[in-house]
């Protein structure tokens, strides 16, 4: 039998096993520079020890009938933390719930989006301040430009930049940095520059992979590649998007382990509360015939490691590493 018309033989339905959206897998990675230090007060204070934890090179011999030598008091300061609360809340009427189609989940989705925004804002936030000349003591930076920025696959010396911010924070806590974050920009770029490819050329395999440009660059297994993005433009007007990370490189010295008498770049102070950290809490408003979802995180972020004026010396930042 035939029909007039085949495109009635079936009318088309909402598919519940896939829907487009927006996935930023890449986006959150400033946790590895301020990892999470859970605390219980929304304010307190932590010591902070002078480098005699270290101690010095001193006369220890003690002659027959003499006292020892005596160490010098050590000197401590302190230093603390104020928490904010970051929270969003969506509304969730129950129309919306009502006539939601499969796979359309409109309490879940709003729980998705606050819980990505509070991140998004928190990885903001420790961006600007990792990627700030300012904050930084006096040669813990330097500022690109021209024939220096890595864009310029000939004049410029990535690999002598990086081995300056190495030497630069093993000069100060006798560690190399095992830390580093760059901007995707920053790497693509990198993988055309002439005096990179000339040392992949003869590495095995001869690949520009992440993990061989880090053995070139003496960069460590905790080498970052950030990627990830976000809305530039106000809502409801024409969409733009942008990288977060821009075209810096920050280069730090983060302990594996929070813990005493530890060097550290930074740290976030987040205070607990309710089930976790980014509690999300619901609530029934009648007069709207909605339900109300909040989530919430309580932080302070900090640098931790610090000359006198406060300013960091367990990173080091490469501004503007391209153009």
């Amino acid at each position: 039998m035939a029909y007039n018309d085949p495109q009635l033989l079936h009318l088309d339905s909402m598919l519940s096993n896939i829907s487009m959206g927006w996935d930023n897998p890449e986006e959150f990675v400033a946790s590895a520079l301020f990892p999470a230090v859970r605390v219980l007060k929304q304010s307190d204070r932590y010591y902070i020890y002078t480098r005699d934890t270290w101690g010095r090179v001193m006369d220890d011999i003690r002659a027959p009938g003499s006292e020892a030598n005596e160490l010098p008091p050590m000197t401590l300061s302190r230093d603390g933390y104020f928490i904010e609360e970051h929270a969003l809340e969506d509304v969730v009427p129950d129309e919306e719930v009502e006539n939601a189609d499969s796979p359309l989940q409109p309490a879940a989705d709003a729980t998705e989006r606050l819980t990505n925004t509070i991140l998004l804002n928190r990885e903001n936030i420790q961006m600007v301040m990792a990627t700030t000349v300012g904050n930084y003591s006096s040669g813990y930076t330097v500022t690109l430009s021209g024939t220096s920025q890595w864009n310029d696959y000939v004049n410029s010396n990535p690999i002598n930049d990086s081995r300056t911010a190495r030497k630069k924070i093993h000069d100060t806590v006798f560690r190399d940095p095992n830390i580093v974050i760059m901007g995707y920009e920053v790497y693509w770029q990198l993988l055309e520059n002439t005096k990179v490819l000339n040392r992949i050329t003869y590495s095995a395999p001869q690949i520009t992979s992440k993990e061989i440009v880090a053995q070139v660059m003496g960069l460590p297994a905790n080498f970052i590649v950030a990627g990830g993005g976000a809305v530039t433009s106000v809502y409801g007007q024409a969409e733009t998007v942008a990288y977060l990370w821009g075209k810096d490189v920050v280069f730090a010295y983060v302990p594996p382990n929070p813990g005493r008498k530890q060097p550290s770049y930074g740290y976030e102070f987040a205070q607990p509360y309710g089930v976790g950290l980014m509690p999300t809490e619901r609530w029934r408003e009648e007069k709207r015939k909605s339900d109300v979802v909040r989530t919430s995180r309580r932080y302070d972020n900090k640098f931790i490691g610090v000359d006198g004026t406060g300013k960091a010396i367990l990173g080091y930042l490469i501004k503007n590493a391209v153009a």
